[in-house]
């Protein structure tokens, strides 16, 4: 493979092919970095199948572990837990960067901010060439959360920790209280399986999850799962469950899926003063009819996370560096490719549809 280049996708013919390029003069407050793994998102693949729009052609890519190989300057670089950085560390990073100065910044909502720079979703340009996971190097700008990778952590998993993990974490952020509480979450994919055991240790009351594989609702039993539903069976078997509540119905309903039909089941058994969090639903979607006096009679709240902000990404890490053992979250990699099979790698994901499929660089 090349020592320094990116497989570059262009939206016009499908196409994933190597651009061989020399690495670029770092700017002040950038880190060279060296990818060692990335893995697909779902919103790579939404973006190779024409689902989701962004600037081609594009290196894509956005969950990142890699190793430093240069800082841009002589004052020392500190990651977010104040540990100073240096060449060799290896570590994840948010998918973005903002400025400091940013409103959205100072609202912790840094995401959001208007300069925001989002690895994996940024054009290819002269001058912004190493700015995805699809290939040998990234650069990292300034305002981006860095994270040294704790030792406890699988290299092959923890790409999933800087957007998966960092953005389950974030949905419990919104909701008042999880500890004796009924959880519902809607998708048994990585998202939801990563929250169902986020619930476990949080101590929640009971953990439902609806999807409508089989094979995944049966594997998240292994993630803290105390029930399951598959939404194409008749919805007396989600009464069945709610009926064993005080309150009937489930407190807290995060939905990782996306799926509108989902996302109503989770209103419709909304108990009383219930808590919704909306995190699936990224692409365009139908809207949802909500009635007002149902909202107001049953005390309920709908809100929505978009992606996450810095102290959601310390959370995430710190979650997994301290249970990563105790669930099988190194399974989420069901098939590696090397770095020149990319596009091999986006079709098999599009085809077999696995948890994550894993490029080794």
């Amino acid at each position: 493979m090349c020592s320094s280049c990116i497989m570059l996708f262009n939206e016009k013919n499908g196409s994933i092919l190597p651009e061989y390029t020399a690495l670029p003069a770092l700017q002040a407050g950038e880190i060279l970095v060296k990818n060692k793994y990335t893995t697909l998102c779902g919103s790579d693949l939404h973006t190779f199948t024409g689902r989701r729009k962004e600037p081609s052609p594009i290196v894509l890519g956005h969950e990142i572990v890699g190793e430093i190989l240069e800082l841009s300057q002589s004052e020392p670089f500190y990651d977010l837990n104040g540990n100073i950085l240096k060449e060799g560390d290896l570590i994840t990073w948010t998918i973005f960067a903002a400025t400091d100065s940013d409103e959205f910044v100072r609202d912790k909502m840094p995401q959001k901010s208007a300069g925001l720079f989002k690895y994996g979703h940024v054009q290819f340009k002269e001058n912004e060439k190493f700015n995805g996971g699809l290939g040998t190097h990234c650069v990292l700008k300034k305002g981006t959360g860095i994270l040294k990778l704790p030792s406890s952590i699988d290299e092959k998993f923890a790409p999933i920790i800087n957007c998966a993990g960092a953005t389950a974490m974030a949905a419990y952020r919104l909701i008042s209280q999880i500890e004796s509480k009924n959880v519902l979450i809607l998708g048994a994919g990585v998202l939801g399986l990563i929250a169902a055991a986020i619930a476990k240790q949080k101590k929640a009351s009971s953990v439902t999850v609806i999807d409508i594989d089989d094979r995944r609702l049966e594997k998240s039993k292994s993630f803290g799962a105390d029930y399951i539903y598959n939404s194409t069976n008749p919805i007396e078997e989600l009464t069945q469950i709610t009926s064993g509540f005080y309150k009937k119905g489930f407190d807290v309903i995060i939905d990782m899926s996306g799926s509108i039909e989902a996302i109503k089941t989770g209103l419709q058994f909304s108990a009383v003063g219930a808590e919704h969090i909306w995190i699936g639903a990224v692409t365009p979607t139908e809207s949802i009819e909500v009635n007002a006096e149902v909202v107001i009679r049953k005390l309920l709240s709908i809100k929505g996370m978009h992606n996450y902000n810095y102290e959601d990404f310390i959370n995430a890490v710190s979650f997994f560096e301290d249970h990563f053992s105790d669930y099988p979250f190194v399974t989420f990699i069901e098939k590696e490719f090397p770095l020149q099979e990319t596009l091999e790698a986006f079709q098999y994901a599009i085809k077999h549809k696995p948890y994550r499929v894993l490029i080794t660089i």
